[in-house]
């Protein structure tokens, strides 16, 4: 038998739901260097999305062949997040910046997900609602935790279970 507790505040009802297509206010929550398939460096950031318990994740590919793209890439970025040049090598600096994105919707395999298009610039963003913190755990959720509290003699054959990836979602 596996050995864990369930924790039913970290249960939101609310997560993964696909966010319309549109303009978001975000905040910047993570960065990472990352390097796609193909060897191109890059950096991996994660957005929480204001009011929803939501996250989004931005690439940005440092593309050598092609260096105005990039530095164009990056201006926007640092543009929509009041990021100070002084700064643009410091990722640390970089958390809980924030600022919009547009996000559009696509189909892959069958499955709608979202993605950000784009970055949306400083003096575009003044009609995008301010940042408002992802609500908090609801009465459903709270009710679901406490039914999930109650002893449970299920049977599980751990030797039968296998560890299951999904693309774009995380466990």
């Amino acid at each position: 038998m596996i050995n864990w507790e369930y924790n039913p505040e970290q249960y939101d009802e609310n997560h993964n739901i696909v966010l319309e297509k549109g303009e978001y206010r975000v905040r910047i929550n993570k960065v990472e260097n990352t390097t796609a398939c193909t060897g191109t460096p890059g950096l991996e950031i994660t957005f929480d999305v204001s009011g929803r318990s939501n996250k989004l994740r931005h690439y940005i590919w440092f593309n050598s062949n092609n260096r105005s793209q990039t530095n164009q890439l990056l201006g926007e970025f640092f543009n929509s997040f009041g990021i100070d040049i002084k700064d643009c090598q410091n990722h640390e600096a970089w958390i809980g910046k924030i600022g919009a994105v547009f996000v559009e919707r696509c189909e892959y395999k069958g499955r709608t997900s979202c993605r950000v298009k784009y970055c949306i610039k400083s003096n575009r963003q003044s009609n995008i609602p301010e940042w408002q913190e992802p609500p908090s755990k609801s009465k459903a959720s709270a009710d679901f935790g406490e039914a999930l509290k109650a002893p449970c003699d299920m049977p599980v054959k751990t030797d039968t279970c296998k560890h299951k990836v999904y693309a774009g979602l995380d466990f």
